[in-house]
């Protein structure tokens, strides 16, 4: 089980008590946004709240429920003196912890909410950075305090010391690392536990890899020249020289799914900027970095940048709602567009 987990590592000196406890957090809190999910068009959760997030994203009605629910575990399990979240414009401090030093977690509470309606997989990301300085003077404005606090939540994702994901699907699926190692747990309902599914999970590479790749195809014409060829080359299979012998592609629209996907098989997920975001849409603070931490833990890459060759997790975020661009999956598929690029970069 999860708890039982979390206490063996502590017991090894992998992780401290403080998250350990932020992490059971977490997943009280997802185990209650999947009962949402599951039930949301019988309680009539499905449609727009009617507001917008920091983002410009429409709100569902679950994205803000599951926000709140989010919030009040963090809140209420001691161990963060900083939330951000994508539903929140500025940084949530907790009423009891502002200024200890504790951890800055951050989440979207729900991850490809746009496909809650047609009952298709989604998720929520999150992501634990170290304790920083965020140290309250009460000779400050709240303008102040709020602009110091926000620098500190401001962190590379060198820094995290947790991050994850629970995707809500045919099953419920919670998948952490703490910087050692990636590992899966599949919610038991009738025990309503999560129990290790996956240990020490590795990006299939190599011959173990499924030749898959993801991204949003109706897309490809806003993208650079290259990538453009590049997808090209993915379709005919010219790309790895098997020509004849395309490459599958496979696309559900929420970075969960397609990423949690990629992590089981194999292959590479395409997220570049286009004409329309030319920084993407997806948040690096608390969706992208995360995400990299769980791949590069699995042996896979993660990268962003014209050439493929920036390595997300060492990207500092000049604003907690930076959006950003990414490549991620196997190693080899990873290196194979970086080389494809080199060679065909105008």
């Amino acid at each position: 089980m999860l708890p039982v987990w979390l206490t063996r590592q502590a017991q090894l000196g992998n992780v401290d008590d403080d998250l350990v406890i932020a992490i059971n957090s977490i997943a009280i809190a997802c185990k209650q946004i999947m009962s949402l999910v599951k039930a949301a068009p019988l309680q009539g959760n499905i449609g727009l709240a009617g507001g917008k997030n920091e983002s410009g994203d429409e709100q569902k009605k679950l994205d803000v429920i599951a926000n709140d629910i989010f919030l009040n575990a963090v809140k209420q399990c001691g161990r963060s003196s900083v939330i951000v979240t994508e539903e929140e414009d500025h940084p949530v401090f907790s009423a009891t912890n502002v200024g200890n030093g504790d951890y800055v977690v951050t989440f979207d509470p729900i991850d490809g909410s746009s496909n809650i309606d047609a009952c298709v997989t989604t998720g929520a990301i999150f992501g634990i950075y170290s304790p920083g300085e965020c140290d309250i003077d009460p000779t400050q404005s709240a303008e102040e305090i709020i602009k110091n606090c926000t620098e500190n939540a401001n962190q590379s994702g060198e820094n995290l010391v947790a991050a994850g994901y629970c995707m809500f699907s045919s099953s419920c699926v919670f998948m952490i690392t703490t910087g050692h190692g990636v590992f899966g747990f599949t919610l038991d309902e009738q025990a309503g536990e999560f129990i290790m599914s996956h240990e020490k999970l590795q990006i299939p590479d190599g011959k173990d890899m499924k030749r898959i790749y993801s991204g949003n195809n109706g897309n490809v014409n806003l993208w650079a020249p290259e990538l453009r060829e590049y997808v090209k080359q993915l379709q005919t299979g010219e790309i790895d020289g098997r020509k004849g012998d395309p490459w599958s592609y496979r696309y559900i629209g929420a970075l969960i799914g397609d990423f949690h996907r990629t992590l089981l098989y194999g292959g590479i997920w395409l997220y570049p900027p286009d004409v329309k975001a030319t920084e993407g849409k997806a948040r690096l603070l608390y969706e992208v970095a995360p995400i990299a931490m769980i791949a590069e833990q699995a042996n896979g890459m993660a990268t962003r940048g014209e050439m493929a060759n920036e390595r997300v997790m060492e990207v500092i975020p000049m604003s907690i709602h930076q959006k950003s661009p990414m490549f991620v999956g196997s190693t080899s598929a990873v290196q194979g567009l970086q080389k494809f690029l080199k060679e065909h970069k105008k």
